[in-house]
């Protein structure tokens, strides 16, 4: 969506303001920095300038963005309860993600050992025969 419009309905709107926190969140862990420019969030979401900066707004008076200056440039940081909100969605929308791949899994793997620590069998990574 980069043709300027502005998606503006009830669904559109939860949207974006649940990806705006998700990538401020993100960001600011990456080491990104915890004050966002629009330009800077652009680059990682697809849409259009006017449509972010129509959200960035609606998310700041809903109390979970702070507007600062900087050099003659708005930016974006996370209120408090933007931190919370944006971090509970950002760990519901990765969290499949977050667990260990094949092979890395340790010896609190639900799926490779059973509740008494013993190696199973039938370990779903298939890494029964391995040491990991």
């Amino acid at each position: 969506m980069k043709n300027g419009s502005i998606e503006d309905s009830a669904l559109r709107s939860l949207f974006w303001k649940e990806e705006i926190l998700q990538v401020m969140y993100w960001m600011h862990g990456e080491g990104m920095g915890s004050e966002i420019g629009l330009t800077q969030m652009l680059s990682f979401l697809n849409t259009s300038r006017e449509n972010l900066e129509h959200h960035l707004h609606r998310v700041t008076e809903a109390g979970l963005l702070v507007t600062l200056e900087r050099e003659g440039t708005t930016v974006y940081k996370l209120s408090e309860t933007g931190k919370k909100e944006g971090g509970r969605q950002f760990a519901e929308a990765f969290q499949g993600m977050q667990k260990a791949g094949h092979g890395e899994c340790g010896p609190d793997c639900e799926f490779c050992y059973g509740p008494d620590g013993v190696k199973l069998d039938n370990c779903v990574h298939n890494c029964a025969s391995s040491s990991h």
